[in-house]
């Protein structure tokens, strides 16, 4: 489950980046204007905060990798719907999804680590996970970048990166959850062995 919600987390953090970095250009390409491709990060910005909201609500009630498959399947579709938004409501959707996925993983990140494995080394998951982060955050540009240097619009690689968050879909199908770790208190005692 550490490794499903990492990489989950990892390829949000990639492609988003990727997609936001080269928002004014690709949605251009679509037929946006500058103006009107910065006004997506505004449905993007109130998704993610309902997101953040209904995830933490939604964690209590539903299975983590039921949401991380929730949340990488909106990914994936936006990431290849972006290949195809119109100026209008589809910019609009394509905001919210994309919104709705950055927090979303965040969210889940936060509540999915504590649940599977406890507060006695959350610092160090948390540290790798952070890692995993930035570093993907850092070379999803790149290779959107590439991809569209590579090909005459970024339809093909935005088809290629989809691919990521489908890959995290099936590998939270197959694994199989650690088991709900009980609550322990910070001032607690290690045991002795």
């Amino acid at each position: 489950m550490f490794w499903v919600v990492a990489c989950g987390v990892g390829v949000c953090s990639l492609v988003s980046t990727a997609l936001n970095f080269h928002q004014v250009s690709l949605l251009g390409e679509r037929g946006l204007t500058a103006a009107e491709a910065a006004a997506t990060f505004i449905p993007q910005t109130l998704a993610g905060l309902a997101a953040s909201f209904l995830l933490g609500w939604l964690a209590d009630h539903v299975a983590d990798r039921v949401l991380i498959i929730a949340t990488m399947i909106v990914l994936a579709a936006a990431t290849a719907g972006a290949g195809w938004v119109h100026p209008g409501w589809t910019a609009a959707v394509y905001g919210l999804a994309l919104g709705v996925c950055n927090n979303g993983v965040r969210t889940l990140e936060a509540v999915a680590f504590p649940r599977c494995f406890g507060l006695r080394h959350l610092g160090a998951i948390r540290g790798v996970v952070h890692s995993v982060t930035v570093g993907a955050s850092a070379f999803g540009p790149v290779i959107l970048a590439l991809g569209r240097s590579w090909t005459v619009s970024y339809r093909p690689v935005l088809l290629a990166l989809c691919l990521l968050p489908v890959a995290v879909v099936v590998a939270a199908t197959v694994i199989s959850p650690p088991p709900s770790v009980p609550p322990q208190r910070h001032d607690a005692e290690p045991e002795n062995s």
